[in-house]
């Protein structure tokens, strides 16, 4: 799978890769900062999060994982809740399948609205706080979780890691698209 800038994706179900309509997901490089873009259809929000570094992927939440330079043992994780709750960290996973977590002040603006069928969220990143970052060699992955009242938590991923965790580097993916400057931010 090759990602491609301004593109529209449905992400998929994570254990299974079957296309689910429910999560709309592109992003867009400005001049010196990225933008990622979520499209949520979610019935039931549940997210009690209410301050910044919460640890709001146990609930409805929006996320990337990016490689800024390709080495898939360490990335970034970026997400934020329906009501615009952030978090960040910079995660090392050496053996690809156990990650360990860095909390860090989220560095990047998050907006995000409820609509009438679920929510948007968008992702506003300086690229210069990665550390490192090389549009050519970049790798992420996007994802989404949808909490039901019931307890049970459905993932969704742009290229899904067939397992019940996304911290799964080996699936993240490259662009593929020509190398653009589209919007600022």
């Amino acid at each position: 799978m090759k990602l491609y800038e301004n593109k529209t994706f449905y992400l998929r179900e994570n254990k299974t890769g079957q296309e689910h309509y429910g999560c709309r997901f592109r992003y867009v490089f400005g001049k010196d900062c990225i933008r990622f873009y979520f499209d949520i259809k979610d019935e039931e929000i549940i997210s009690p999060y209410k301050e910044d570094n919460e640890d709001i992927w146990t609930g409805d939440a929006a996320e990337v994982f990016i490689s800024p330079d390709g080495d898939l043992t360490r990335y970034k994780e970026i997400e934020v809740s329906p009501f615009g709750v952030r978090f960040y960290g910079e995660v090392t996973n050496e053996d690809g399948k156990t990650p360990r977590l860095r909390k860090m002040e989220p560095p990047f603006k998050a907006e995000t609205k409820l609509t009438e069928y679920g929510y948007t969220a968008s992702i506003y990143l300086a690229l210069k706080v990665m550390n490192g970052f090389d549009r050519k060699k970049m790798k992420m992955n996007a994802f989404c979780l949808d909490k039901k009242k019931s307890g049970i938590q459905e993932l969704y991923a742009l290229n899904p890691t067939f397992c019940g965790s996304f911290h799964r580097p080996k699936y993240f993916v490259s662009e593929g698209s020509k190398h653009r400057w589209t919007e600022n931010c």
